[in-house]
């Protein structure tokens, strides 16, 4: 059982990973893994469960705002959905059995922040580059196959360390195909919210059903804490967006990563 301690901890944390990581522009998933497995005791599979509540309570009120930007192409979408939804399902079941053991999930947990600190790193030392102009006037349009494959392999890492697939598909789609970086941010926030149920929702039958290691199903107070506090944080985040330097919360993002990741790789 959590004590009121935990509670009120996770969600300080959840307002604290959020109100850095939103004027960043950064997923505060990924690193509220090492905050459950480190600080706040949760165990086993329902570490990722636990965070993809959090997506779900903390990731509809940025979606609201993000959709009132230029329009999305929404026929992308559906494609998406239709792949991302049973990878989160096969995530989660990858999770619950051969990824169930500790070790192993720390070394996925630190192969994912490695690379994400040193490219926060080299990001904050490079001033923000002006909007480069698109020839085309139109960005890359990805064919139905490579959208797909790139939405399954997103959901389905997504869905084994519960940071949905959108953290993983947005810097695809800015980096590959020159999307916008507000019209990636919602297919992936919209992505993200999608298979984040489907993942808790597997999660929570694999639980109830005796299938794979437990505990599978989220610590739903920890995972509701952290969502309201990534609320919170999110809001002060995007008040202090323009008044305080972004790359000096890249800078720290990036140095947490690296520390978190060399401590795993260290305990093997």
């Amino acid at each position: 059982m959590t004590s009121f301690g935990e509670v009120v901890l996770a969600m300080l944390a959840g307002a604290v990973v959020a109100a850095i990581g939103t004027p960043a522009g950064v997923s505060g998933a990924v690193f509220l893994l090492p905050v459950q497995i480190s600080v706040l005791g949760v165990t086993g599979p329902a570490v990722s469960a636990t965070n993809l509540l959090f997506n779900i309570v903390s990731t509809p009120l940025s979606l609201r705002r993000l959709s009132r930007r230029p329009a999305v192409d929404w026929s992308r979408l559906g494609p998406l959905i239709a792949v991302g939804v049973p990878a989160a399902v096969a995530g989660a079941l990858a999770r619950v059995t051969v990824l169930a053991d500790p070790g192993r999930f720390r070394l996925l947990v630190a192969a994912v922040l490695l690379p994400l600190g040193l490219r926060l790193l080299w990001r904050s030392r490079r001033p923000r580059p002006a909007p480069a102009p698109i020839a085309a006037g139109a960005p890359a349009r990805p064919g139905r196959v490579t959208l797909a494959a790139l939405g399954a392999v997103a959901a389905a890492v997504g869905g084994v360390l519960g940071i949905g697939g959108g953290s993983l598909l947005a810097p695809a789609l800015v980096a590959m195909f020159r999307h916008p970086t507000s019209q990636a941010a919602t297919l992936a926030l919209t992505i993200t919210l999608t298979t984040s149920v489907a993942g808790l929702a597997a999660y929570t039958f694999f639980d109830a059903a005796g299938i794979g290691t437990a505990p599978a199903a989220p610590y739903w107070d920890v995972g509701l804490a952290l969502g309201l506090g990534g609320l919170v944080g999110g809001l002060v985040g995007a008040a202090l967006q323009h008044r305080i330097d972004e790359r000096f919360l890249v800078a720290v993002l990036g140095t947490l990563s690296m520390v978190t990741a060399v401590s795993y790789l260290a305990r093997g």
